[in-house]
C-alpha cells in the first residue's frame, strides 16, 4: 500500500516561459503555472542562486571568468613560449576540452571547468569560479545550499555530470523504493538543443514532446508509489534566437591600449566586462562600445537591482550588455555565433523561466531564487 509523502522538483536548464506557453508543456497534467523572473547573468550564476536563495552577489557566483592575477591558477602559462601553443592546434574545441580535464584533475577542482575560447596568452590574469560542486554539502560554503538543508533526509538530487536520461532513471528507481522524501531532478541538456535549434520549431517542438513524456512517466511513478506527490517543473532561463553579431574585440584591438596594461576585458557572448588597471583608459572603452551599438552600459542601480553590485567590483568595474538576440561573435566563450542564447537582461520575454505544478505552492515564485525557499520551506 503507498504511503507517505514525496516533494520532487524537475530542473530543465532553459525550458523558458514562452517554450511552455508556447507548445503548452505539461499543460495536461501541470496545471499551476506562473512566469519567473531569471538571475541576470547566465548558468553560471542563476544555478547557484537556484541553490541557495541568494543572488550572485551574495553566493559569490556570476561568470566563469574575473580579473584576479594574483589567485590566477592559469599562471603557468606565462612561461610557455607563444610557439608551444600554436593556435593551428590549441585553438580546437577538443584539445582546449582534454587541456581542461588535465588542468582540473591537477587543481583537484570538483565544479564544471572549462577554458572556452579564452586566448591562451589572457588566461594568466584571470581566475575561474566554480573550482567546487555546487550540488553537494559545503558546495556554496559558508552559506548553506540545497544539499545542505535536505541532509539527513531521505533526498536525491541528481548528478550535474550525468545526462538528463540518467537522471530520469536515477530518480524513477529512487522513487519505486516507496522512501523518497525530496528529490532534484538536473536536466542539462535541453540547453545544449536550444542553442543550435531554438530557430527549427519542428525540432523544438519534438524535443520539448519528448521531455515532457518523461516527466509525464516521472509523475506517475510517484503517484504509484506516494499518497502525497507534490511535483514541479523548474527552469533557470529561457532562449533567444540570434538576431546579429558585434565583432567587440575588433574594435577594441584598434585602440592604442593594451590589454592587461591599460585594460583588461572578458566578452561572454551577450556582455563585455572590463576593469581598468589604468584608470584614464576608462573612456575611451566605453565610448568605443558605446559606437558599436546593439547595448548598453549598466548602471550602478541597475547592477545593484540585478543582484550583481559586488563590492570589489570581482566580475567587472563597467559591463556593456546586449540587446536581445545580439551576440558577441568572436567572444572569449566561442568563436562563433550561435543560433540561440540567453544572457540578457530579466526583463526581456525570452529570459523568462517557468513554474509548472501539480499544486499550489503557499506562496508562488516570482524569481528564480524562490524555488530554494520552495524546496526547502518544510
Amino acid at each position: 500500500m503507498k504511503d507517505g509523502k514525496v516533494r520532487l522538483f524537475v530542473f530543465i536548464d532553459a525550458l523558458g516561459w514562452t517554450l511552455t506557453e508556447h507548445w503548452n508543456f505539461g499543460g495536461g497534467f501541470l496545471p499551476v503555472r506562473c512566469p519567473v523572473r531569471t538571475q541576470f547573468g547566465y548558468s553560471a550564476g542563476a544555478v547557484p542562486t537556484i541553490l541557495s536563495g541568494r543572488t550572485p552577489a551574495e553566493h559569490g557566483q556570476f561568470s566563469f571568468f574575473f580579473y584576479q592575477p594574483a589567485t590566477s591558477p592559469f599562471r603557468l602559462f606565462r612561461l610557455l613560449p607563444a610557439r608551444l601553443l600554436p593556435a593551428a592546434l590549441f585553438d580546437r574545441h577538443r584539445v582546449r576540452h582534454w587541456l581542461s580535464k588535465l588542468i582540473k584533475k591537477y587543481y583537484g577542482y570538483t565544479g564544471y571547468f572549462e577554458l572556452y575560447a579564452v586566448p591562451w596568452e589572457r588566461l594568466p590574469l584571470l581566475d575561474y569560479s566554480e573550482k567546487r560542486d555546487l550540488f553537494v554539502p559545503g558546495g556554496l560554503a559558508p552559506l548553506k545550499n540545497l544539499a545542505d538543508c535536505w541532509a539527513g533526509r531521505n533526498a536525491c538530487i541528481s548528478n550535474w555530470r550525468c545526462s538528463s536520461d540518467d537522471n530520469f532513471a536515477e530518480m524513477t528507481a529512487r522513487l519505486k523504493t516507496g522512501q523518497l522524501q525530496y528529490g532534484f531532478l538536473y536536466c542539462g541538456s535541453l540547453d545544449g538543443f536550444l542553442h543550435r535549434h531554438i530557430a527549427e520549431p519542428d525540432a523544438v517542438e519534438a524535443e520539448l514532446k519528448r521531455y515532457e513524456a518523461k516527466v509525464a512517466a516521472l509523475l506517475e511513478t510517484a503517484r504509484q508509489h506516494y499518497q502525497t506527490v507534490e511535483f514541479a517543473v523548474i527552469s533557470d532561463h529561457g532562449m533567444t534566437p540570434l538576431a546579429g553579431t558585434v565583432d567587440g574585440n575588433a574594435a577594441l584591438a584598434r585602440l592604442p591600449l593594451r590589454w592587461g596594461k591599460e585594460y583588461v576585458s572578458f566578452l561572454d557572448a551577450t556582455m563585455a566586462r572590463f576593469w581598468f588597471p589604468d584608470p584614464a583608459a576608462r573612456p575611451a572603452i566605453r565610448e568605443t562600445m558605446t559606437a558599436l551599438g546593439h547595448g548598453r552600459w549598466l548602471s550602478a542601480e541597475e547592477q545593484q537591482t540585478f543582484g550583481i553590485a559586488f563590492p570589489d567590483r570581482k566580475y567587472g568595474e563597467e559591463i556593456y550588455l546586449l540587446e536581445p538576440g545580439w551576440q558577441f561573435a568572436p567572444s572569449d566563450m566561442g568563436r562563433a555565433a550561435l543560433p540561440g542564447m540567453h544572457g540578457y537582461e530579466p526583463e526581456h520575454a525570452g529570459s523568462t523561466a517557468c513554474f509548472l505544478s501539480n499544486y499550489v505552492p503557499a506562496k508562488r515564485p516570482e524569481w528564480i531564487g524562490d524555488f530554494f525557499h520552495l524546496m526547502t520551506e518544510d
